[in-house]
């Protein structure tokens, strides 16, 4: 699907996000509209894996930064965390941490049967070094080397990949 496509399937959707944001329906508007600009300049030197998140968080900059240049929005004192999103609600994370989910999954797909293994069992099933060396008939010493391996892994296809 191409990128401007994209961006058209989410006008409606980034331009509510904004609009929650600011309160102000003409200004929610004019933000989208400079963050489509944006994306679209920025588009051009750069590729964009997690399309939907890198339109949230533009139109969050966007937002911000109108905030600070304007001062429209009245400073208040009521406890944030009380009366906004939770961040791992919010879209934008939402969206980035299905993608980090997605990588992961992938990476760990690419390690050898050994290495799987004991990540998997460690990490996702919460077994012990001790149990994970009973299931796979081996030392807790090797346990410890395919987490290990794998860990390592995993890290060098995530440093590739960005």
């Amino acid at each position: 699907m191409g990128f401007e496509k994209f961006m058209l399937e989410h006008y409606e959707e980034i331009s509510y996000y904004i609009l929650k944001l600011t309160g102000d329906k003409n200004l929610a508007k004019d933000l989208t509209q400079e963050t489509y600009a944006k994306v679209l300049e920025v588009r051009k030197n750069q590729n964009i894996a997690v399309k939907k998140a890198y339109l949230y968080k533009i139109a969050q900059n966007l937002v911000i930064d109108k905030t600070r240049r304007d001062k429209i929005l009245p400073q208040t004192t009521y406890e944030e965390d009380e009366h906004s999103i939770p961040e791992k609600e919010r879209p934008e994370s939402i969206v980035s941490s299905e993608f980090r989910e997605e990588k992961l999954k992938e990476c760990i797909k690419n390690l050898s049967t050994q290495n799987k293994k004991a990540f998997v069992l460690y990490y996702y099933k919460g077994y012990t070094r001790k149990e994970i060396a009973k299931i796979m008939n081996i030392s807790t010493n090797a346990v410890e080397k395919n987490i290990s391996r794998a860990i390592l892994k995993i890290k060098e296809q995530i440093k590739k990949d960005f």
